[in-house]
């Protein structure tokens, strides 16, 4: 895969979203193309590889744990991104992601990602920007769900009387 579609794939991703092609090209060529068999993990849940994946062709399922077991949440294609936490701030991974065909995906390590924001600062203060938005967008969510279950909780208590 030529560097340019490369960064046409990261160009997608909405923790990229906005920045430079430049800088998404510094990112891309000095990032490590690797291919996972079918049945390896690129990521597991409660690891910290300090790295953020896209992967560029093939296919993964991410799950989580859950009673003791796997639940399967996504499949993952061409173009989907894991593991930005562990990429953007070194955490441990919330979900397992796992090869169902051979992928062959460019793997972004925190150091790169950090050293990209250094030399970059506008490069990092757009991909904080989307991380923000992402945990706005995610803390309204949350408020929904909450209103959803109080008015529930209303609803019921109605029904006791």
């Amino acid at each position: 895969m030529a560097l340019q579609d490369e960064v046409m794939l990261l160009r997608e991703v909405p923790l990229f979203a906005g920045v430079q092609v430049a800088h998404l090209q510094v990112l891309a060529f000095s990032s490590r193309k690797e291919t996972i068999k079918a049945g390896q993990d690129l990521i597991r849940a409660g690891e910290r590889s300090a790295s953020g994946w896209l992967i560029r062709k093939g296919a993964a399922e991410a799950f989580c744990e859950e009673n003791g077991g796997q639940r399967k949440l996504a499949r993952l294609e061409r173009g989907a991104f894991c593991g930005e936490l562990a990429l953007v701030a070194n955490l441990p991974h919330r979900l397992t992601v796992r090869a169902v065909s051979s992928v062959a995906a460019l793997r972004i390590p925190h150091e790169l990602f950090l050293r990209v924001c250094g030399e970059f600062p506008e490069f990092g203060q757009q991909v904080l920007a989307n991380l923000m938005r992402q945990f706005s967008r995610s803390m309204a969510e949350l408020a929904q769900v909450r209103e959803a279950f109080e008015q529930a909780r209303a609803f019921s208590r109605k029904g006791q009387k």
